[in-house]
């Protein structure tokens, strides 16, 4: 099977993305089983000998995390379930992101060698994301008529509201793409539509509360500003300041929570417990600097604020209310909220090497600007600043769904970069 003889992978894409808008809206953890459905045409479409180093800098990495399960006090079986009776999953978190990592692979490596434009495909892709975009801006609009929807299979109180907050995110991650195509367009009609595509993520953001998303809607923006100013090498600058905000992590960080607490900033109380969750990961990277505390070690540090004084102190300077026992909660409820910082607590000096490598690797893989084209490095700015916003206050660095709408994404716009580029 190959693009010569009639199939082009364009195709599978679209095809996937026909189960984005169901996938996202049922919490979007279905994004990992989404990728891997995506990846197994892909293994027809690979060119298997041109595997390099790019590909073996993420490897690896993934497979020094998957080995620091060896030390790290959480532990799973690594199956669970019968897949007869549909509950079958995988439990162990590196043979997880591990199996992440390779369907990630095929399925950019799949992009790549899809040839020609395919408008079709990719005209599918980009109505899928704008129809998401529409369904949770009026679930934002109609919120209690969004929770009733939700009700017959899910817990309008606890599980409805976050499944909304993950969809909305999902979205914040799509939306470059449809602000890239649309620089497709010959002006003036290219900065109304990118503008459109903006504004419906801002005003999506804004009516679902996502603070995060509506963080990445700024930083999108510094995003592309940074490729417009720097058209030779803007991508690289925004990848070097991710690896520089991974190796700052451990110092910057734990400073957040005595600044914020002492100039009083108006911060709603889930960033809150962020910066003080940041602390105690960071005291956590001291202990073990050079190989971390194993992957998901951080779900078993229970200590509570009665443990950390000094915490305390600022916590309860930071509210004003004073009839919370302070002292019995959990500083850091299940993973540090900072893939930079729990990649240093879990996987040591050695995880954040690796992980320096892939995006120095990454950077100088990158096509010159002039054979990318605007639409696909407006694309690809935006997906960095949007993916930097959920990377640093959002989700697990294991959490595979995440990973998946990422590379889910970046797969459009390989698909955007197929068609032809535009000045």
């Amino acid at each position: 099977m190959s693009e010569s003889r009639g199939f082009s992978y364009a195709i599978v894409l679209a095809a996937a993305f026909l189960l984005w808008i169901p996938v996202a809206l049922f919490g979007a953890g279905g994004y990992s089983a989404l990728l891997a459905l995506t990846a197994i045409p892909a293994i027809f479409f690979v060119r298997y000998r041109s595997f390099g180093w790019l590909s073996a800098a993420i490897l690896a990495l993934v497979v020094w995390a998957a080995i620091s399960t060896l030390w790290s006090a959480e532990s799973d079986a690594i199956v669970s379930g019968d897949l007869a009776e549909g509950n079958f999953g995988v439990n162990a978190a590196g043979l997880r992101i591990v199996l992440t990592a390779l369907a990630s692979l095929l399925v950019i490596g799949a992009g790549l060698r899809i040839r020609g434009p395919n408008r079709i495909a990719l005209g599918v892709i980009l109505l899928v994301i704008t129809l998401h975009g529409i369904s949770m801006l009026l679930m934002g609009i109609f919120p209690d008529t969004a929770l009733g929807l939700y009700a017959p299979f899910s817990d309008p109180v606890r599980e409805a509201p976050q499944n909304i907050l993950r969809s909305t995110n999902a979205f914040s991650l799509a939306v470059p793409v449809l602000i890239g195509a649309a620089w497709m367009l010959p002006s003036p009609w290219r900065f109304l539509a990118s503008g459109s595509a903006f504004l419906l993520g801002v005003m999506t953001f804004l009516l679902v509360r996502s603070d995060v998303a509506l963080l990445g809607s700024i930083l999108v923006l510094l995003a592309i500003g940074t490729v417009f100013l720097f058209r030779q090498n803007g991508l690289r600058i925004l990848l070097g300041v991710v690896g520089a905000a991974i190796i700052a992590a451990p110092v910057i960080l734990p400073a957040a929570a005595p600044v914020a607490v002492r100039n009083e900033l108006p911060l709603p109380s889930s960033t809150k417990s962020r910066i003080f969750a940041w602390s105690l990961a960071a005291k956590k990277v001291h202990e073990r600097p050079f190989v971390g505390h194993g992957i998901e070690a951080s779900k078993e540090w229970r200590e509570t604020f009665a443990d950390e004084p000094e915490l305390l102190a600022l916590m309860r300077q930071s509210t004003d209310l004073t009839d919370i026992p302070w002292e019995k909660y959990r500083i850091l409820p299940g993973h540090p909220h900072n893939m930079g910082l729990q990649l240093w607590a879990e996987t040591g000096l050695v995880g954040v090497i690796l992980a320096c490598t892939v995006l120095l690797l990454l950077a100088l893989a990158l096509p010159p600007p002039s054979s990318l084209g605007m639409p696909v490095t407006i694309a690809a700015a935006g997906l960095i600043g949007a993916s930097f916003s959920l990377f640093s206050l959002s989700y697990s660095l294991w959490n595979e769904a995440f990973w998946a709408t990422v590379v889910l994404v970046a797969a459009a716009i390989v698909l955007l970069y197929r068609q032809k580029p535009q000045a």
